[in-house]
C-alpha cells in the first residue's frame, strides 16, 4: 500500500515547515550570544557617557565596537550550531551600513541637542530589529520594538539621566534579549 500525491505533498511540506523552523531556532541560538555582547557594550559605553567629559566618548565608543565587531565575528564563527563560515563577514558588513547610515543622518540633520544624538542609536538599532523581525525572524521585531520604544521614552522623560537610562534599558534590554534567543 503506498501514499497518495496529496499525503506525499503534506509530508514534504511538513518536513520543510520543520527544517525552517530549526534554522531559525539555530540563528537565535548563535544570536543571544551575540546580542549579550553588544548589551555589555552598550551599557559600558553609555556609562561612560555618563560619567567622563563628552572629548573621551569617541573613543570609548572606539575601542567599545571594535570589541564588539571581533566578538561578533568569533561567535558567529565559533562553536556548535555556527553559522556558516563568511557569515560573520556579511554582519560586520551590515553593522557598517547601518553606521554609515547613523554618520549620514546625524550630518545631514545636525541634531541641536545632545540627547537626541544619544538616543539615536536606539531608535535606529530598534528600527533594524524590527525590520529583520518583520522580514525573518518574529523575536526580534519584539526586541527591536522595546529598544525603539525604551530610548524614546528615556529621550523624552528621562534627559537628565538619559546615558544612563540608555546603559540600563539598552544595554540591559539586549543583554535580556539574547539570554531569550539563546534559550529558544
Amino acid at each position: 500500500m503506498g501514499i497518495s500525491k496529496s499525503e506525499a505533498a503534506s509530508a514534504l511540506t511538513d518536513i520543510e515547515s520543520t527544517a525552517g523552523r530549526s534554522r531559525l531556532l539555530k540563528g537565535y541560538h548563535v544570536a543571544g550570544p551575540i546580542l549579550m555582547v553588544w548589551g555589555v557594550i552598550w551599557a559600558l559605553g553609555y556609562s561612560g557617557m555618563g560619567l567622563l567629559p563628552s572629548e573621551q566618548w569617541g573613543l570609548i565608543w572606539l575601542v567599545l565596537d571594535v570589541a564588539g565587531v571581533v566578538a561578533t565575528i568569533l561567535l558567529s564563527r565559533g562553536g556548535k550550531g555556527a553559522a556558516k563560515a563568511g557569515q560573520g563577514w556579511k554582519i560586520v558588513a551590515g553593522v557598517l551600513a547601518i553606521l554609515a547610515f547613523y554618520a549620514a543622518t546625524l550630518t545631514l540633520f545636525q541634531p541641536i541637542s545632545i540627547d537626541a544624538t544619544i538616543a539615536y542609536p536606539g531608535v535606529v538599532t530598534g528600527l533594524v530589529y524590527a525590520g529583520i523581525g518583520i522580514a525573518f525572524a518574529p523575536r526580534y521585531l519584539w526586541i527591536g520594538g522595546a529598544v525603539f520604544a525604551a530610548s524614546l521614552v528615556g529621550y523624552f522623560f528621562f534627559q537628565p539621566w538619559l546615558t544612563f537610562w540608555m546603559a540600563a534599558v539598552g544595554g540591559g534590554g539586549l543583554f535580556v534579549a539574547g539570554l531569550w534567543l539563546r534559550r529558544a
